[in-house]
Parts: C-alpha cells; sequence; structure tokens
C-alpha cells in the first residue's frame, strides 16, 4: 500500500485533467506509483539490474530506487535509469517528490544528481503535470532550474467525448479488420523501416511494437488491420492500462502506409477503435507521444486528444543533458 505521505505528494504532481476525468484517480495514482515504490531499497533487485548492466558499480543498493532526504527538508524518491538501455544515457527518474511542480521545486530538485554521480547522471527525469504551463512558468521564471525539455507527451480524452467528435471525412471508407500479432509485427516493422528514410530520428520518437507486445492487444480483441476501402493500410493497437492516475485504454500502436497519412484515415482508425473498447463511461483513451513526431500529435489533436502531462528532462547547470 502506498505510503499516505509519498501519495499526497504525488497528488501535487498530478494534471487537473486527469483529476477532472477519472474519479478514481487516487486509487489508480497510488496503484501506478506502488511498483517503483516497492523497489526503494530493494538490494535484490539492485544486484540483478547491477548484473545485467555491467557497470562498475557495485553497491546493490545503488542500483535500487532510493529516497532521499534534501537539505530543505523536502525529499525524493529516484532511481537511475538508462535512455534506450544505452548505457551512454543515464539518467535520474524521480518518482515522487514533496517538492511543488514549479520552478522553485525543479531547481531543487538538481540535489538529487549527487546522490547518484557513479553513473555520471546527464539530467533528471520528472512527470510535470499540465506541462504546456509549467514550461512557460519555468522559462518566465528568474529561478534557475536549468534546461527542461519534454521527453513524452501525455495525450488523452475521454472515450465518451472521442465519440462524440465530428466524423472524419474518411471514417466511412475506414474498417478495423482483427488481425494476428505476428502478421502485425511484420506490417509495423515495414511500415518503421520505410519511415525511417524521411524521418532519421524515428527511434527516438519511437520503437516499432512486436508480436509480444501486440499480443496483450489482441487478446483483448484490440488488434486491429487498418483498411481504406478493403485495402490493407496500416495497424491500430490499444490495451487496457491505468497509469498516471487515469483509467482507460493506452496506444500501443498506430501507424499507416505512406500513401494513407496525412488525409483523415488515422483520424478516421482512431475513431474506429473507440466503438471498439470495452469502455466505462470514464474511461479514457490516451498514449505517449513525442514532441517531434508532429504527424502523430496532429493525428492525435485532430481526434479531439490532448496534452494532460509529460515527461520532461531538467538539466541543472553543469550537466551534459540528454542528447536529442
Amino acid at each position: 500500500m502506498t505510503n499516505p505521505e509519498v501519495l499526497e505528494a504525488a497528488e501535487i504532481w498530478t494534471s487537473s485533467q486527469i483529476k477532472n476525468w477519472s474519479p478514481k484517480w487516487r486509487d489508480n495514482l497510488a496503484h501506478w506509483l506502488e511498483p517503483n515504490l516497492a523497489l526503494v531499497g530493494d538490494a535484490e533487485w539492485g544486484g540483478q539490474i547491477r548484473d545485467m548492466v555491467q557497470l562498475p558499480v557495485q553497491d546493490p543498493l545503488a542500483w535500487a530506487n532510493r529516497r532521499i532526504e534534501l537539505s530543505d527538508g523536502h525529499w525524493a524518491i529516484a532511481g537511475i535509469r538508462f535512455r534506450g538501455r544505452d548505457i551512454e544515457k543515464p539518467f535520474v527518474d524521480v518518482f515522487a517528490t514533496s517538492l511543488p511542480p514549479e520552478p522553485s521545486g525543479l531547481a531543487a530538485l538538481g540535489e538529487v544528481l549527487p546522490h547518484f554521480s557513479a553513473f555520471s547522471p546527464l539530467c533528471l527525469r520528472i512527470n510535470l503535470p499540465d506541462p504546456e504551463m509549467g514550461l512557460r512558468a519555468l522559462a518566465a521564471s528568474e529561478v534557475d532550474a536549468g534546461r527542461a525539455t519534454p521527453d513524452l507527451l501525455i495525450v488523452g480524452l475521454p472515450v465518451a467525448e472521442m465519440l462524440e467528435q465530428p466524423l472524419a471525412s474518411r471514417y466511412n471508407e475506414v474498417s478495423l479488420v482483427p488481425c494476428d500479432p505476428e502478421e502485425a509485427e511484420v506490417r509495423v516493422a515495414a511500415i518503421y523501416d520505410e519511415l525511417r528514410r524521411a524521418r532519421p530520428q524515428l527511434d527516438q520518437w519511437a520503437t516499432p511494437a512486436d508480436a509480444e507486445t501486440l499480443e496483450d492487444a489482441a487478446e483483448e480483441g484490440l488488434l486491429f488491420d487498418i483498411r481504406v476501402s478493403g485495402t490493407p493500410a496500416g495497424v491500430v493497437a490499444a490495451e487496457r492500462d491505468d497509469a498516471y492516475g487515469l483509467t482507460g485504454f493506452c496506444m500501443q500502436e498506430i501507424v499507416l502506409d505512406s500513401a494513407h497519412r496525412g488525409n483523415q484515415v488515422g483520424v478516421a482508425a482512431l475513431q474506429r477503435l473507440c466503438h471498439e473498447l470495452p469502455a466505462a463511461a470514464d474511461d479514457v483513451l490516451w498514449g505517449h507521444i513525442h514532441p517531434d513526431n508532429l504527424p502523430s500529435l496532429r493525428n492525435a489533436q485532430a481526434s479531439g486528444r490532448m496534452v494532460v502531462t509529460a515527461h520532461v528532462w531538467v538539466t541543472p547547470t553543469g550537466y551534459d543533458g540528454m542528447p536529442g
């Protein structure tokens, strides 16, 4: 069970939009936080990660999640992580803190990084609620919190509201047909290979869903071949996942062949998907999108989804920051 002190602190870092959408957001938030909180001081788990990563940091507790007491009386719960499992890209993930989500709080979080100096972390990562407003406040502040750059945007909208959106112009041409995870993996990989030629940074934004990832969506009946007038055009997948305080479904994949991008097919596919979701009244369709992935972001926004929170890199003065 999540410590009440930690849950109270995490509530302050939860988007007001999430609170409005999900009446059970506190319970969802506690359930979502619990796995990382359970690993605080877990030497056995830390040793397993140490042995897998193979860096010259021997103390297993250095690899475990930690609660760090800060000099101003606040605290933070954090752990060392590696972006894309690349040992050249270490960062400190902050899961919860008693500091406020404002410039002074972000500046004070810089004190966490020296506790992980054995790993030479590049920056911190936080989950910032209402990121557009938060980043604007940081840019206007005289407090030196360093640089703050969005890593992944979390976009969503209640399924019921998505079903009320005007139908996309291609809606009647688009259908969804259940498909096999192995076949979907091949289709997805081929589309990503084609996309990389035009978008060399694609692997920094997203990775193609494999058959194992898509299996859960298939078991829930939410893995589909997108078809336009009967012709295969892409793949879309979702699965139930309650996170960040949200209740609902997470987008696992949506990709389209080049001939069907930018012409409302993606929006129509999302609208068709919403009709397939076994959604309760408060369920939200949400997903992660890199801020530089403009086509996916435009598609999400065209279907009504909005940014509600974001993973943000925070780089205090003197640190290198995460490469783009």
